[in-house]
């Protein structure tokens, strides 16, 4: 019986990351391991994440889109991650504003640590029939493996999801308020000058 579950490993080195990416692949086509999206992630300094070009992707992932790798990242670099603070940004405050999770109870929180300014890492969603396989694997290359099951994941990209909705409800709201507010005070100086302009008290 296999273990669905997705990890995330990051490297010192650019060139262990691919290397591991490889030995992945490999014990995939010997069936240690079913490898089921694979990828080398890196972030440039201003928090993006990137998969870079010529990078030998494994299950169709040499982009952030598709599947729950690709979901997975997607959150973590885009909007939904600016707002908890993954994408290694500044958390975004006022109305966007909403508290974020306990690093301990926050899986994808804790992929993202894995994948630092300027650092390497490999992403994969595996099924994994004895975690020792792809323990070793990313050992040998100066690897530690984070592990979380896949439905877990994929329970905390919804409910982010669901969280910037509400984020992104909220700061409309307060948009319109304040939008509002503005075409009072407008009106309200209009007719002031109206006023003063007919000499009317």
């Amino acid at each position: 019986m296999s273990e669905h579950n997705v990890i995330a490993v990051s490297f010192a080195d650019r060139s262990d990351a691919y290397q591991a990416l490889s030995e992945l692949k490999g014990a995939g086509l010997e069936d240690r391991v079913e490898v089921l999206a694979a990828s080398v992630v890196t972030r440039d300094e201003q928090g993006r994440l990137d998969t870079p070009e010529g990078v030998d992707a494994v299950g169709g992932v040499p982009t952030l889109g598709g599947g729950l790798i690709g979901l997975m990242l997607g959150a973590i670099g885009g909007p939904i991650g600016l707002l908890f603070g993954w994408t290694g940004g500044m958390l975004v405050g006022g109305a966007f504003d909403i508290r974020r999770a306990d690093a301990s109870d926050s899986v994808l929180a804790e992929i993202s640590r894995y994948i630092p300014v300027g650092g390497t890492a490999v992403v994969a969603e595996l099924n994994e029939y004895a975690i020792e396989v792809v323990d070793k694997l990313m050992a040998d290359q100066g690897g530690t493996v984070y592990r979380r099951p896949a439905e877990v994941v994929l329970a905390e990209l919804e409910s982010a999801e669901d969280a910037y909705r509400e984020a992104q409800k909220e700061a409309d709201r307060a948009a319109r308020e304040l939008r509002k507010a503005e075409r009072h005070q407008n009106a309200e100086e209009h007719k002031a000058a109206l006023k003063e302009k007919l000499g009317v008290s």
